[in-house]
């Protein structure tokens, strides 16, 4: 970042608050990591939210030892429910949590049950809007993700300077080599494949910045106007009807039809591991998921020409991918894609039934990490 582009922090009308929503679920380790690059933030002001989702592992003591090793003397732990934190939290910790630098404050909020990717972050959310010290922004941050130094300050910078509403980073994966997205593709690339790519490669003549159908949802910053216009009382942020997987393309499509933009701040970037709470693009996690809300949400996407299109090449696609799987040994990934194709007919929302028991034996056979976006 030129000393141009770079906004005077010094000033407080500078200094937007933003909240960062790490959900985690049975991955302390992966939430350490993550939180350890948002502590090398050189932002300012961000209040650091690590939703913890039923996790049945030890991770929110583990979360609490590390604060306790790496905040600092004086440092500020908020250890909420889920029913206090969407109350606005406690008054006084609150004040606390103000009294401190970003990087000596953490909140912990300890959700009884699995609420996914959108109804976690959806309490984050709801908490960073209505506490003592509003956020202007949230940025929704996987929590195998890490950050460099200056990935917030340029997303802020960006958002800022075009009013777009959302901004996301360039995605890399965990060694740095390979980029995961760079910019979406339109909607028919998206349900229309893997017979097209869903991605663009990295734009180029298109200087630092590009706008893009949406953002990828593993690092998404969301201004609080945003937020506030997609919100609804059924669908809450971010829609739970989906649970995991299409929300980050959903809330994005929202925004945009209520005017807003979504850019892609090529100067900033993050590393993604890929899929550890899942199981990887070809797990059944994601395959469940990833053809079901193609269903759910189709309609708000495509003309009524074009969805009869879908409708006729989907159930074959899936047939077909859950034949590919039976002759690759994946039987239970092959399960997953006829269960998917049949709920999102049905009309089935939310969690899917064999979510945790997919994830337990995942966990106790090894997840599987390999595997590309057009796997599906």
């Amino acid at each position: 970042m030129t000393p141009e582009e770079q906004p005077d922090f010094r000033a407080v009308d500078h200094q937007p608050l933003v909240a960062i929503s790490i959900l985690n679920w049975n991955g302390w380790r992966d939430t350490l990591e993550c939180l350890e690059s948002v502590r090398r933030l050189d932002y300012p002001n961000y209040l650091a939210i690590v939703v913890d989702n039923g996790s049945w592992d030890d991770s929110t003591e583990r979360i609490k030892g590390w604060a306790h090793d790496n905040l600092g003397a004086g440092y500020v732990l908020a250890d909420y429910t889920q029913e206090v934190a969407l109350q606005g939290g406690g008054r006084q910790t609150e004040e606390a949590l103000e009294s401190v630098p970003s990087p000596a404050r953490l909140v912990l909020i300890r959700d009884e049950e699995n609420l996914g990717f959108t109804g976690g972050n959806n309490v984050a959310i709801h908490y960073a809007l209505t506490r003592r010290s509003q956020a202007d922004y949230v940025f929704l941050l996987n929590n195998d993700v890490t950050l460099g130094e200056e990935c917030l300050t340029l997303l802020v910078t960006t958002d800022r300077r075009t009013g777009a509403g959302i901004v996301g980073p360039v995605v890399l994966s965990e060694d740095g080599r390979r980029i995961q997205f760079a910019k979406g593709g339109s909607p028919l690339r998206l349900f229309f494949a893997p017979i097209v790519k869903a991605y663009v490669p990295m734009p180029e003549g298109e200087g630092p910045l590009w706008e893009s159908p949406f953002v990828d949802g593993a690092a998404m910053l969301a201004s609080k106007d945003v937020l506030e216009a997609n919100h609804s009382p059924v669908r809450c942020y971010l829609d739970e009807r989906l649970f995991f997987a299409w929300e980050e393309v959903a809330f994005c499509n929202a925004a945009w039809k209520k005017g807003f933009k979504c850019i892609v701040a090529g100067g900033a970037s993050v590393r993604h591991k890929v899929g550890q709470s899942c199981g990887g693009y070809v797990g059944p996690i994601h395959y469940y998921y990833s053809g079901r809300n193609r269903i759910l949400v189709v309609s708000e996407f495509l003309s009524p020409a074009w969805r009869v299109l879908f409708h006729l090449v989907h159930t074959p696609m899936r047939l077909l991918s859950a034949a590919k799987n039976v002759s690759a040994g994946r039987l239970r990934s092959a399960r997953a894609i006829l269960w998917g194709l049949l709920d999102g007919y049905r009309g089935v929302t939310g969690k899917w039934r064999d979510h945790d028991c997919e994830t337990n034996r995942g966990r106790r056979g090894g997840f599987l990490k390999t595997g590309s976006e057009e796997a599906d």
